[in-house]
């Protein structure tokens, strides 16, 4: 078994206790909130749900799509906004885990509630000239540790495999570590490092135009956000990533996301934070093109 961070099972506990709540109030109806944009609480979260951040704001305050997307105007991303919410600066996050080193700069301030309100799952993204379907997930490992280095050793061509990293303050390098990594030693590649997602996705589908190269990212993101016909997802022992694997948890590299507040959380975010886990606010994360909790 990989080791796991201890600090980050102390800081995600409440995540624990409110799974079990999560699944009981997504069969409770609650009345939508309603609330003007100047009463809507200061929002931040993950790149992969600013939709659903501006999708919120629209729905309950009935402001533009304009005026939405003006709610993440000081949107951070990932790990910078647990520290902002910490500081008293947001009141409530859709975000997905924090990393490490986040979790270590959080001990020094109240503990976080961290509530699942949807499924995603870390993905393997490949260009769709390349022959491999699937992989498994000790192959996945040995790629990113330097044991298996040539995509004939996994079904492909004898090609070399580029394989694409994030760095360790992203949010799909957190759920790479969780899922499937753990502490091991991934292959120093600098220049096989991509800042953000969205440079990610870009270099596979246009690396020197080959089909040798390998990447990761979170669902969402890369099915919503950058969705591009000529990419596409490997298998991972089998079962391929879909809502319908990723909502059953057949597809084995499952991770949820979290509605994140504090003590400091306005009232109006706990009210979002509530609907967001009723019946009627998980069917609302589905119709956004997430994956909800069940």
């Amino acid at each position: 078994m990989r080791k796991n961070h201890i600090t980050m099972i102390i800081i995600i506990a409440a995540a624990m206790l409110f799974a079990a709540s999560a699944v009981f109030a997504g069969e409770k109806q609650l009345p939508l909130p309603e609330m003007t944009l100047e009463e809507y609480p200061r929002i931040d979260g993950s790149l992969a749900c600013v939709p659903l951040c501006e999708a919120l704001a629209a729905k309950v305050t009935g402001c533009s799509q304009e005026e939405a997307e003006e709610t993440m105007a000081d949107f951070t991303n990932t790990n910078p906004c647990y520290l902002e919410l910490a500081k008293g600066n947001r009141d409530i996050l859709l975000a997905y885990e924090p990393a490490q080193e986040t979790v270590d700069a959080l001990a020094e301030y109240e503990p976080l509630d961290m509530a699942p309100v949807g499924r995603d799952a870390l993905v393997f993204i490949v260009n769709r000239d390349n022959p491999v379907e699937s992989i498994t997930q000790q192959q996945a490992i040995d790629i990113y540790t330097g044991k298996i280095t040539n995509w004939s050793e996994v079904g492909g061509d004898d090609q070399e495999i580029l394989a694409f990293q994030r760095p360790e303050t992203s949010g799909s390098q957190t759920m790479m570590r969780k899922l499937l990594m753990g502490d091991l030693q991934m292959v120093d590649a600098p220049e096989m490092m991509i800042s953000g997602m969205e440079g990610m996705i870009r270099q596979i589908r246009e690396y020197e135009n080959t089909a040798n190269a390998l990447g990761y990212s979170v669902y969402y993101y890369a099915t919503e956000m950058m969705g591009f016909p000529d990419l596409k997802f490997l298998s991972v022992d089998g079962v391929a990533p879909d809502k319908e694997t990723i909502g059953s948890g057949e597809y084995p590299l499952v991770n949820d996301f979290y509605c994140v507040t504090n003590a400091q959380s306005s009232e109006n975010a706990l009210l979002l934070r509530d609907w967001l886990l009723s019946a009627d606010g998980q069917a609302f994360i589905e119709e956004c093109g997430y994956v909800p909790l069940s």
